[in-house]
């Protein structure tokens, strides 16, 4: 026996309605966006666009800084187009639909790591010709990118191991928190380049120690036979490891601790900005944006650029 089924013809135009009315008020705010940035073009001949996911936030707001500050000396305009948190996060292909929308003259692009790449379609301009990338944070070699600017791990290794010999003498020890940074090769050049540094200067301090885990003060004073007032450098490769360290050194009395964080977070930022972090490895990302901007206008000028460059390395120390 067949069974009828009524349908809600109001429930089904409600819906419809508000999908609809969702609708415009996407594409109202991109208009709207875009004619922020028409005054400034009006006087600028490029506008260039820094774009990426929420997680990577402050780094892009720094990459922005950079690229603009050097914008006017290329008639250009730059703007940065983040999610502003979590629940607002977008894809890389709804970001590229903006910059596409925003017809940019080119594009900065963080890549995650592990971004699924496989049916994103590259940002277009009005004409159909395709916008120029510059790519930071990952290199993807199927991205038809104009450069890639990435980090040299192994001088990253070299200036980390130097810091923290620097921190520990005459004759404190050095603790290397277990993690990875970046890619397994990545990491690899990172170690190498970190354990061959400390190797030479092994007559002045005491040898590399790897944890797990900090352990509470007694605790590491006992094991490692450390004295009161003796000076110990903790290591941290992510995040995490940043922010569990400082909270158990926060309870440290009597031995001298000292923490170099290699990368930054908006949370490790935040920890060196109160002084629980004594100093952060990573690289310059106002320096970054500088260095996309030049090899933006070398594309332009001359249709090649670099392919591969190293960003610079900067040491930020605490204030005492």
């Amino acid at each position: 026996m067949l069974k009828k089924f009524k349908f809600n013809f109001f429930s089904i135009s409600t819906s419809l309605f508000f999908i609809t009315i969702f609708g415009i008020s996407i594409a109202s705010y991109l208009k709207n966006r875009a004619l922020e940035f028409e005054n400034v073009l009006e006087d600028r001949n490029y506008h260039i666009v820094v774009t990426g996911d929420y997680e990577n936030a402050l780094f892009l707001s720094q990459v922005f800084e950079g690229a603009d500050s050097i914008s006017a000396n290329y008639n250009s305009i730059v703007e940065l187009y983040v999610p502003q948190s979590f629940a607002q996060n977008e894809s890389l292909q709804h970001l590229f639909d903006y910059v596409s929308f925003s017809n940019a003259d080119a594009v900065i692009a963080f890549f995650p790591q592990n971004e699924n790449l496989k049916d994103l379609v590259m940002p277009e301009k009005n004409d159909s010709q395709p916008i120029p990338i510059i790519t930071i944070g990952n290199y993807h070699p199927q991205i038809p990118q104009v450069a890639f600017i990435g980090i040299n791990y192994s001088e990253m290794g070299k200036k980390t191991a130097e810091e923290a010999i620097m921190l520990a003498k005459p004759d404190g020890k050095i603790f290397l928190l277990q993690g990875d940074i970046g890619n397994s090769s990545q990491n690899s050049n990172f170690m190498n380049s970190f354990y061959s540094a400390l190797a030479k200067e092994s007559a002045s301090t005491s040898t590399l120690n790897i944890t797990e885990t900090v352990p509470r003060e007694f605790e590491l004073m006992e094991k490692y036979n450390i004295q009161a007032g003796e000076k110990i450098v903790f290591i941290t490769l992510n995040e995490y490891a940043a922010v569990q360290t400082s909270q158990i050194l926060s309870a440290y009395n009597d031995v001298h601790t000292d923490i170099i964080s290699v990368g930054n977070s908006e949370i490790t930022e935040s920890l060196f900005q109160r002084g629980k972090i004594t100093e952060i490895i990573a690289v310059d990302p106002k320096r970054i944006g500088q260095l996309a901007i030049s090899e933006i206008f070398e594309y332009f000028a001359l249709h090649n650029s670099n392919n591969y460059l190293n960003a610079e390395i900067q040491i930020r120390k605490a204030k005492k």
